[in-house]
């Protein structure tokens, strides 16, 4: 019993990993800011992109091995033969409940189990043959940014941590980071923005070019006002304002 119950637990966490790079839906957008116009051009993977792509491949084989095993369910249809028994036996009693509820369960697992294991494979192959595309490609397409400073305005109520990148004098990118998983790799002043079909698959969006600089702190509770009262920028918008203008902004909005 203890074995099979393991293996239903490895089975979910195989599960689990499948849907890892689902990425938390962007706030509403709001409709001042305009659609970046972000230029993807290919380029070849740099070694540190390769090894990452191989070791998620490794990771991913390793998870998706079919931790149930045929014995597993020949235990299973020996308890539910088992306790259906006794709860024939003891149909008139108390013990009937819980024999009945075991013999059910291991029945269910029996019928649909199988199903579930289809359904992981399913997922996980088509994982492994986008990392085999682009293992055996080499290239991947990215947009590159060159930014002159980065102002950071931290989560206040799960809706992510705010990037405020001063492009050009008036031209601004907003860059939401969902994931939580840029620390000690951004911001920097030089990057690259993968495309979505790469970002869905490794979980993360950006390449850093260039060393970490401090940004500009933008208070989160003086950021979660100016929200609720100018609206929330998309993701990956641009907005044609003054850097230096639109933190004073934020800041002044009580």
């Amino acid at each position: 019993m203890a074995s099979l119950t393991i293996a239903i637990f490895r089975v979910r966490i195989s599960w689990s990993f499948c849907g890892q790079h689902v990425s938390k839906k962007p706030p509403l957008l709001d409709k001042r800011i305009g659609i970046m116009d972000i230029e993807f051009r290919s380029r070849k993977f740099h070694p540190e992109e390769i090894r990452l792509l191989k070791s998620l491949k490794s990771t991913i084989g390793k998870q998706s091995l079919n931790q149930i095993k045929y014995y597993h369910f020949l235990i299973a249809a020996g308890i539910g033969a088992a306790f259906t028994y006794f709860a024939t036996l003891t149909s008139k009693s108390f013990w009937v409940l819980p024999f009945g509820t075991i013999a059910v369960l291991a029945i269910g697992f029996i019928v649909f189990v199988p199903f579930e294991i289809f359904k992981a494979r399913r997922k996980t192959r088509g994982i492994t043959n986008e990392l085999d595309h682009f293992i055996e490609s080499g290239i991947v397409a990215t947009s590159f940014v060159s930014a002159k400073r980065i102002a950071l305005a931290k989560e206040y109520d799960d809706e992510g941590n705010l990037f405020i990148i001063e492009l050009t004098d008036n031209r601004l990118l907003y860059f939401w980071d969902y994931e939580y998983n840029l620390r000690g790799k951004f911001p920097c002043l030089e990057f690259d923005v993968y495309e979505d079909r790469f970002y869905k698959l490794i979980g993360r969006q950006i390449y850093p070019l260039s060393a970490l600089v401090k940004p500009l702190v933008i208070n989160k509770k003086a950021k979660w006002n100016y929200m609720k009262k100018m609206g929330v920028p998309g993701h990956l918008q641009t907005d044609d304002t003054d850097f230096d203008k639109l933190i004073e902004n934020y800041n002044g909005v009580n």
